[in-house]
């Protein structure tokens, strides 16, 4: 959640102005056949429904081993670490994501954009830990969602930090209709710069199209690793 752009060089698989688009999303999560639509129609809504079909996400969106592959993903990025909260940080990224209705893999994608899974690691500006908050943000969102706050250090716990970023990104999403590189954008800017751009029409994409080049690698993956 860092302020400021990130520049980023190059997109894989699609163009800049058809990145996002929106989709509905089915509100049954605690259903495990729902929760993968949930999980396909946010991988739609992230990527566009234009280019979803030829997309890396779509030739693998159906592979049963997503749960397999997140836990080892999270045990090799947290090697150096602290791989020892490597399966509450997966837990959480499963758990959260199929409570808000979102792609496992954006959460990864996001986590290594903001930190590259240093649970330890403090922003120049104080965001802290996995998902880079702010210390007024979370406890803005633990006080909204009822969750228990007992100041910063709640998001130097690596499995709360997941909770509270996976819950401001679902109000983010929510805020902008499920407009998604609004919604990935002010992850990292604010709602309310991006609504100042927005008046500007200016689209802003740089820190959305890092997030989305991670999470196109992620899958890519994924499916270099699939049998």
């Amino acid at each position: 959640m860092k302020l400021g752009y990130i520049m980023i060089f190059s997109l894989l698989c699609l163009s800049a102005s058809d990145l996002f688009a929106s989709t509905e999303t089915c509100r049954c999560p605690k259903k495990p056949t729902c929760a993968n639509a949930n999980r396909i129609s946010h991988a739609q809504e992230l990527v566009g429904k234009k280019d979803y079909r030829q997309s890396v996400v779509n030739q693998n969106a159906n592979l049963t081993s997503i749960k397999k592959f997140i836990q080892k993903v999270v045990r090799e990025r947290l090697a150096n670490h602290g791989r020892k909260y490597a399966d509450r940080v997966s837990n959480a990224i499963l758990k959260e994501s199929a409570k808000e209705g979102m792609d496992p893999l954006f959460v990864l994608a996001v986590i290594e954009t903001e930190s590259q899974f240093n649970p330890r690691i403090v922003g120049q500006h104080g965001e802290i830990g996995l998902m880079q908050i702010m210390p007024d943000t979370g406890e803005w969102i633990a006080g909204k969602n009822g969750f228990t706050w007992k100041g910063k250090q709640t998001l130097r716990d690596p499995a709360m930090n997941i909770r509270i970023g996976v819950s401001y990104l679902a109000f983010l999403r929510e805020k902008f209709e499920g407009t998604a590189y609004q919604y990935v954008a002010a992850y990292n800017m604010g709602p309310g710069n991006v609504r100042k751009l927005a008046s500007l029409d200016i689209r802003p994409k740089d820190y959305s199209m890092r997030v989305m080049n991670n999470y196109y690698g992620f899958y890519q993956t994924l499916a270099d690793r699939s049998p």
